[in-house]
């Protein structure tokens, strides 16, 4: 799609800034810091209803999700303070995986569709932009931010008689998070947020029985979720 071509051109930038910006401020303050993290959580991902041309009519492929696994990691930079608010930069990879639970196919008419399985996945690239803000006397930094990428789907489940979508697909995509942190140490800090995420024009091909393709269908996939993380100061 034309708009992935910009997603590297962004996750470039947030990197550039990550490592090698300046930041006489920080450094003024003694507050610039490089951090990693890895986190682990739960993914409530939203019903996908897939739209396109099915055999040569209009048609539609609705999946329901069962709640899945999210992993990450990334790797950070804080900035010092602007006022009372840190500033923070880093780079994102994340993985999630869901279940296929039902689908509905529009050719077929109302009811579910028998002998499904399967599953939607995708590795995420973002560079994100945060801001923490700090509690006097307390050792908890509530934070927020955001973070734009790309994002690589797998599509991958089956349905009635064989019928199949797969395909894998570069998108472009967002994510608004918000969360806490709890200091251990100067060092380590553990970490509880939620995100949600939207990967735009994910495209997937329907599959006949025999394996061929019948039609190209795309949605938009959202998905929130909650992870648990520790965050380690370099």
């Amino acid at each position: 799609m034309p708009y992935i071509r910009f997603a590297p051109f962004i996750c470039s930038i947030a990197f550039s800034a990550l490592l090698g910006a300046p930041n006489a401020y920080a450094e003024e303050r003694g507050e610039s810091s490089f951090y990693g993290s890895i986190s682990i959580g739960g993914s409530f991902t939203s019903d996908s209803q897939f739209s396109g041309s099915v055999g040569g009519a209009s048609q539609t492929v609705e999946t329901e999700k069962e709640t899945g696994f999210t992993v990450g990691g990334a790797l950070g930079r804080a900035w010092g303070s602007v006022g009372n608010v840190g500033v923070r930069t880093e780079l994102e990879v994340s993985y999630r995986e869901n279940d296929i639970d039902q689908v509905f196919f529009s050719g077929n008419g109302p009811a579910a569709e028998v002998n499904v399985g399967g599953d939607s996945a995708s590795t995420s690239v973002f560079g994100n932009l945060l801001v923490d803000l700090p509690l006097t006397g307390i050792p908890l930094t509530p934070f927020a931010g955001f973070g734009v990428g790309v994002a690589f789907t797998e599509q991958d489940f089956a349905y009635g008689p064989g019928v199949a979508v797969g395909d894998s697909d570069e998108v472009f995509t967002g994510q608004f998070i918000a969360g806490v942190s709890y200091d251990i140490s100067d060092t380590y800090s553990l970490t509880l947020d939620g995100r949600y995420q939207r990967a735009f024009g994910v495209e997937s091909r329907r599959l006949a029985p025999d394996g061929s393709v019948t039609g190209t269908i795309e949605d938009d996939l959202d998905s929130v979720s909650g992870t648990l993380g520790l965050r380690v100061k370099f």
